[in-house]
This record gives structure tokens, C-alpha cells and sequence, in this order.
């Protein structure tokens, strides 16, 4: 048995124990409480006492292409969003399968160092899965597919469920699906995507409403993409707009349900977000990146109040400069006014429900996962714990998961 203690246990967005510790039993909490009540039950335990910490539940980051890490400082800021991927284009095109894998492998040990517990990845590139699967993160790995041209659907679909049947799941290991965007993905591939969700019984996710340039897309066919998409030879002769805003298509291509994660969402009506709210789908924003296409204020505030489960993702350092999610917190209650106890629920509790978690992480409960993370809290601190822990100078020591230290920062 291990025991950590720390100056508070933060159970949840509602709980938090002064003086508290948790008592760990193989990959399994055993007990929550103080640590006068947690030592009486444990003689003879290791102790490891991480003293002007709260103990948090371990951050999920609901958003990542981890083999894109090495992009960090390599692509230039842009509110052009298809330039941005003409430079993620060309810095790829240089990457041998070694650059890929090291570049995997750094991103899973920065989240580790950082407190993240889970993460949700897309694997674009055929070294994600491998990697991951041997790494101690708990993560879900989302196949990515593309295909705008309704005729190959089935057969990229066919390809995708051969290589998914190859994928033995875990308690840290599970796999997705990942149908990339509307405007590299077909209404056809979509519907087969969805269908092989739920014959597998596994998580979806896609990108949807990034950019006014997708919105412009689907409705009239014209503008960058169609652009992007001409010089890439990707566009299908004859591609006929579907005249629709991005989550009325998603809805009638049947993609919409609580197993689906809509990754980023920064330009939604009104109709949509009670489309979204009603679908049970959850939605990951990435604040950092949004910020760096400039993108205008996210429904993010609309989202919450109608009661829709957000989660909190990072995208990639190819437009990024982390992959911390305190970070990421600490940026949203700057700019975005919300109150700690909001968005500590946002980066543990909604990110477990999101990757359909939320009866095993995102709580420091009796029975839950042992993942968890340390945050170094202000010597000279202000307001309540969960005030500490956004703090300019809180920052990760410590990280657990499934029962084993993956990381432990000397003082």
C-alpha cells in the first residue's frame, strides 16, 4: 500500500480535505481522508509526502496530435488556416518514422510531466497507436480517416475496421475513431464511421465548426478550402455542397451521440448548441490554439450554461507552445472570467465523462483509479485551494497513474 499526503486533497470541484491523504492498493484508491484517519489504516505503508501541494484528481486532455510535438515554434502564428496547413504540410514531408516516434514519445513524457493522467490523441501518423499503447498513460487513440470522395467510403472504412480489430483494449489502452473534418470527410464515410462506432462499441470524435472558412464550405463549396482542397487533388469532381451548418450535417449523418466528442466548436448558432446539448455529445475546446488563430470569443460560456459537457483539450505544439492543461486552465480564467471550481470540473470530471471515464477518473474516490497529480501550490497563498491551484506560479510535481509514480520533481 502507498500513501500520499499533502497540505489539501481535492476529491472534486465541491470536495477538498485539508492535511488529506490517499491510501493506494494496486492501480486502485482504497481511501480518501485525513491523514490522521488515512496512517491509523495504513501501518507499514510507504509515504510519500508531497507537503504544500493539493492533490488533485490527474488532468485529461480530451485533444491531442502528440506526433506533431517537434512542430513547437516551427509553424508561425496565423489567422490563415489553410496556410497553416500548407507549413504543417511542408515540415512533415521532412519527417522520417524515427522523427514521428521521438516526437510521439516527447509529447506523452511532457503531459505526464505537466499532470495528465489521460489523454485522448489522433493518430494520423501509423506510429501512434504502437507507441502509445506502451507508454504509462491512460489514453484513447482515435483512428484518423479522410476521404471527401463518396465512392472510396466503404473501402476506407473496410481498411479501418481491419487495422481497429487489431487493437486489444485496457484499462489504459482503448481505441477510437476518427473521422477528420467536413471538408475531408464525406457524408458517406461519416455514416459508415459512425456505424462502425457503434458496432464496436467505441468512442468517435471529428473536427467540426474550426473555422468560418468550413462553415463558408459546406454551405456554398467555395472559398480556402475549396482552394486548399483543389491543390491538393482532394476536391471529388462535382462535390455538391450539402447547403448546411457543421453540426446540422454532423446530426444527419447520424454521427451525433453521447459516445461523440466535437473538437473545438468555435463557431456555433444558437440552433446548433441545442442541437449539440440535445444529442449528448460532448465538446472539446482547446483554448490556447483557438487563441492562436485568432479566432473569435468560443461559445464556450453559452455551451456550460446549456448544459453541455465540455472538456478541455490542447490541440498540438503546431499551434501551441504547451501541452499543460493547467496552463490551458489558468488561460481561461484570465480571459474567460470563469470561476476555479468551473474549470477544475472542465479539465477532470467533464473530461472523464467526454471519453466516457467518468465512473473510473476525474474524482479522488474510493474505488477509482489511482490517478492523480500534485500541484505546487504559492508560498504566500490567496483565496481558497481551488484559487491557489490557477495561481501564475502552481505548476505540476508530482503524477500518478494506475497506481504508479510516473513523475516526481525534486524541490
Amino acid at each position: 500500500m502507498i500513501v500520499i499526503k499533502a497540505k489539501y486533497l481535492v476529491q472534486d470541484n465541491n470536495h477538498y480535505i485539508e492535511n488529506g491523504a490517499v491510501a493506494i492498493e494496486g492501480a486502485k484508491i482504497r481511501k480518501v481522508g485525513t491523514f490522521d484517519e488515512i496512517r491509523n489504516l495504513a501501518d507499514n505503508a510507504a509515504i510519500i509526502d508531497l507537503k504544500n501541494t493539493a492533490l488533485l484528481p490527474g488532468l485529461i486532455n480530451v485533444h491531442t496530435h502528440l506526433d506533431l510535438t517537434d512542430s513547437k515554434n516551427r509553424i508561425a502564428p496565423t489567422n490563415n488556416f489553410t496556410h497553416w496547413v500548407f507549413q504543417l504540410i511542408a515540415l512533415k514531408s521532412r519527417w522520417k518514422a524515427d522523427d514521428t516516434i521521438a516526437s510521439i514519445k516527447k509529447g506523452i513524457a511532457l503531459c505526464i510531466a505537466c499532470g495528465t493522467t489521460t489523454v485522448a490523441d489522433i493518430a494520423s501518423a501509423e506510429h501512434s497507436f504502437s507507441v502509445l499503447e506502451k507508454s504509462p498513460i491512460r489514453k484513447v487513440v482515435y483512428k484518423e480517416i479522410i476521404g471527401l470522395n463518396p465512392a472510396y467510403a466503404q473501402k476506407i472504412i473496410a481498411k479501418t475496421s481491419l487495422e481497429l480489430a487489431k487493437i486489444n483494449a485496457t484499462d489504459l489502452y482503448h481505441a477510437g475513431i476518427s473521422p477528420h473534418a467536413p471538408y475531408s470527410v464525406s457524408k458517406e464515410l461519416y455514416m459508415a464511421a459512425s456505424q462502425l462506432a457503434k458496432e464496436r462499441n467505441i468512442l468517435i470524435c471529428t473536427h467540426i465548426a474550426e473555422t468560418e472558412d468550413e462553415i463558408e464550405f459546406l454551405a456554398k463549396g467555395t472559398g480556402h478550402l475549396s482552394i486548399l482542397l483543389q491543390k491538393l487533388k482532394a476536391m471529388p469532381e462535382g462535390w455538391p455542397p450539402p447547403e448546411r451548418k457543421p453540426i446540422q450535417y454532423l446530426y444527419e449523418a447520424g454521427v451525433l451521440n453521447e459516445k461523440t466528442l466535437l473538437i473545438h466548436c468555435n463557431y456555433l448558432t444558437e440552433e446548433e448548441i441545442q442541437l449539440l446539448h440535445a444529442s449528448g455529445a460532448s465538446v472539446a475546446f482547446c483554448p490556447k490554439s483557438h487563441h492562436f488563430f485568432g479566432h473569435k470569443n468560443h461559445p464556450l460560456p453559452k455551451l456550460l450554461e446549456k448544459g453541455v459537457n465540455v472538456g478541455l483539450g490542447t490541440d498540438s505544439l503546431a499551434s501551441n507552445d504547451t501541452l499543460d492543461i493547467l496552463e490551458e486552465m489558468k488561460f481561461l480564467h484570465t480571459h474567460y472570467s470563469l470561476p476555479p471550481k468551473v474549470l477544475f470540473s472542465i479539465a477532470t470530471k467533464n473530461g472523464a465523462k467526454a471519453l466516457g471515464m467518468e465512473t473510473t477518473v476525474g474524482q479522488l474516490k474510493e474505488g477509482f483509479e489511482a490517478d492523480m497529480c500534485g500541484i505546487r501550490l504559492p508560498d504566500n497563498p490567496t483565496g481558497s485551494v481551488y484559487d491557489q491551484i490557477l495561481d501564475s506560479s502552481a505548476k505540476n510535481i508530482f503524477t500518478m497513474i494506475a497506481g504508479a509514480v510516473c513523475y516526481h520533481a525534486s524541490e
